[in-house]
């Protein structure tokens, strides 16, 4: 209240209604309608207007700590469209931000070395309880379902294990990768479709490798779009050199490590959603790589 009153006195205007929707503050005033977050530090939005990328709301206002955005109407659209224009958006982003900075074998030996420890860490984790539960006489749901669906955590993990080998090769005679400003929390909640779209929630954008972006959307939205046709635009729409696509694959494809110390029926919650999870992630890998593995034959021959 204290925050809303002082919006009142500095804007000098009256407050008709203020409500939460969506985990923010929005109030309805007599010179327009506003989103109500705290300031943060960052440059994001002079990064963008430097960058000629204007697909996003500015704030109109600052006021004891808080930024007022103006705000828009969301037009009803298909998920489906949301999702492809998120992937136009995204990969504007990238284009218009990216720059390359140097990179030591130092630090690819780093990066290899951390990601071949968690591949080594998954495997000897579920090894073991498929060897606890395997010699069990009887088995509780969640151990049961565990050994039914094991292998798709295993093959997810040789894929991650072969295109890190490949990885490593490649970056090994790199210098420099691409670093681009990236949004770092796209999702379909995070879209306003208005006479053009607008990204929002810039909260957690920062400077990184541009794939961490699609990455991200993926695990949150794979099981609401085909990602099929939405990876092979953004690849394209930003040229992904191959080193980049198969960091993208190893990032996807890593499984989680499940605790299973929950009741039985969020453990075999948990257990069903990476299953579903790693078997999409699996075909859609699968189908953006043949190409690849084609030209791969072809070469060969």
């Amino acid at each position: 209240m204290k925050t809303i009153n002082k919006i009142k006195k500095e804007l000098k205007c009256d407050i008709k209604k203020c409500s939460f929707f969506n985990n923010v503050k929005y109030i309805e005033t007599d010179i327009g309608n506003f989103i109500i977050k705290k300031s943060n530090d960052n440059n994001i939005f002079i990064n963008l207007e430097r960058n000629d990328f204007d697909n996003y709301i500015d704030y109109k206002y600052d006021i004891d700590n808080y930024k007022l955005y103006p705000y828009i109407d969301d037009f009803d659209i298909d998920d489906n469209e949301k999702g492809l224009d998120i992937i136009y958006l995204m990969s504007k982003l990238h284009n218009k931000t990216s720059y390359f900075k140097e990179i030591s074998l130092d630090r690819v030996k780093d990066i290899y070395e951390h990601k071949k420890s968690q591949i080594e860490d998954l495997n000897t984790y579920y090894e073991y309880l498929r060897f606890i539960f395997e010699e069990k006489q009887y088995l509780n749901p969640t151990e049961s379902y565990l050994l039914k669906n094991i292998s798709i955590i295993f093959i997810a993990l040789d894929m991650v294990n072969k295109y890190l080998e490949e990885w490593f090769k490649i970056m090994n005679t790199k210098k420099r990768v691409r670093i681009s400003l990236i949004h770092n929390n796209l999702k379909l909640d995070h879209i306003i479709e208005n006479n053009k779209p607008y990204l929002i929630s810039w909260d957690r954008a920062k400077y990184d490798l541009p794939i961490y972006d699609f990455v991200n959307f993926y695990k949150s939205e794979f099981d609401k779009l085909d990602f099929i046709d939405l990876l092979n635009i953004y690849r394209h729409n930003i040229n992904l050199s191959r080193e980049e696509l198969l960091m993208l694959y190893i990032e996807i494809l890593m499984p989680n490590k499940l605790a299973l110390n929950n009741s039985q029926i969020k453990n075999i919650y948990d257990l069903t959603y990476q299953n579903i999870y790693l078997n999409k992630a699996y075909y859609l890998i699968l189908k953006d790589d043949k190409p690849n593995e084609k030209q791969e034959e072809r070469q060969k021959a």
